[in-house]
């Protein structure tokens, strides 16, 4: 009897052991880069849901974030994902863009005047089709993200579009930036983000266009200190992941991988609202932030909307295919 119970005792402990160990082999780390630094609204979209996955599944899926770039470029870790090389990335909007030039439709200058407008196409209209094209290139689409509305700053106020013919601004390497400032007829000069700061500083440009946060985050208010609140322009991002990655996990995994991802529609108010604040400090304090008129806006849109239909052309014949879907969805979310 005694050596029955210890023959017992001893399948248990090897039960045990291999059940521990299976456990402990079954740990899943998802890396996620990110060009976002530590303390930004951005990272703390993503840490929340590390913690959320973490406690979800009891430490099987654990998400290891690299923020500020660690693993290069938005763009440059976009393709990783792409490649297989990485498993997931959070990808601006105009990284996106670039990676997928039907997405630049979204930020066409003056196409919409309600970020709630755009959150429907989104969510709702036209989320098929998106997460379409993402499956186009292996990508799946987690959860949209939130850059925000575009602005015009300059070093002189340009509320009125006519004082922006022949103005020296910076144009971003994207076909929205070109569409935008070659309508008002300014002299636009293609330069990086990083370098306009130094540009600003030697009289090279006199003033580009900016999500508010990125504004003020980069110094660009000290040297370019009007801004006009155009809302031009909007951009979102995606957090991105390989999808034959992606197709590895259970459904079960892939359900608790979804589900622990923080509301994006408390991220979109997180940042719209920090943006705003942001404005209206700068404003208290003196700063000369213009709100245009109606009057002013149209005026600017007149200048930019005839234009349309040839940057939806160059953006190839699949944002052709869609153009028409994005202002009937848009109809219909106003």
């Amino acid at each position: 009897m005694m050596k029955m119970f210890k023959l017992f005792c001893t399948m248990v402990l090897v039960m045990f052991v291999f059940t521990a160990t299976s456990f402990a082999a079954a740990k899943i780390e998802i890396k996620v880069a990110t060009i976002a630094p530590t303390g930004t609204p951005w990272m703390a979209h993503l840490e929340k849901w590390r913690d959320n996955l973490l406690a979800a599944t009891n430490g099987n899926i654990e998400i290891k974030i690299f923020p500020g770039g660690q693993l290069g470029t938005a763009l440059d870790t976009a393709k990783q994902v792409m490649r297989g090389r990485l498993s997931v990335a959070a990808v601006p909007g105009a990284s996106l863009a670039e990676l997928f030039p039907p997405f630049s439709l979204m930020s066409t200058p003056f196409l919409f005047d309600k970020a709630e407008t755009i959150d429907c196409i989104y969510d709702t209209k036209l989320a098929a089709e998106f997460n379409a094209l993402l499956k186009k290139k292996g990508l799946i689409n987690l959860q949209w993200q939130e850059t925000g509305w575009v602005y015009i700053y300059a070093q002189d106020d340009l509320s009125d579009v006519a004082v922006a013919k022949g103005y020296k601004a910076r144009v971003a390497d994207q076909p929205m930036s070109r569409l935008l400032w070659s309508s008002v007829s300014a002299a636009g000069i293609e330069l990086p983000y990083v370098e306009t700061p130094a540009a600003l500083q030697t009289g090279m440009v006199r003033g580009g266009e900016s999500a508010a946060i990125s504004y003020f985050a980069f110094g660009l208010v000290k040297i370019a200190p009007h801004l006009m609140l155009t809302k031009h322009m909007h951009q979102a991002g995606s957090i991105v992941m390989n999808l034959k990655q992606w197709n590895k996990f259970s459904p079960d995994q892939q359900k608790a991988i979804k589900d622990a991802l923080p509301d994006i529609n408390e991220m979109r108010a997180g940042l719209r609202g920090l943006s705003q604040k942001m404005i209206d400090n700068y404003k208290a304090k003196g700063g000369p932030v213009h709100e245009l008129t109606a009057a002013q806006r149209s005026a600017w849109k007149k200048k930019v909307e005839p234009n349309w239909p040839e940057f939806v052309k160059g953006l190839g014949p699949e944002a052709e295919a869609l153009w028409p879907k994005i202002l009937e969805a848009k109809k219909a979310c106003e």
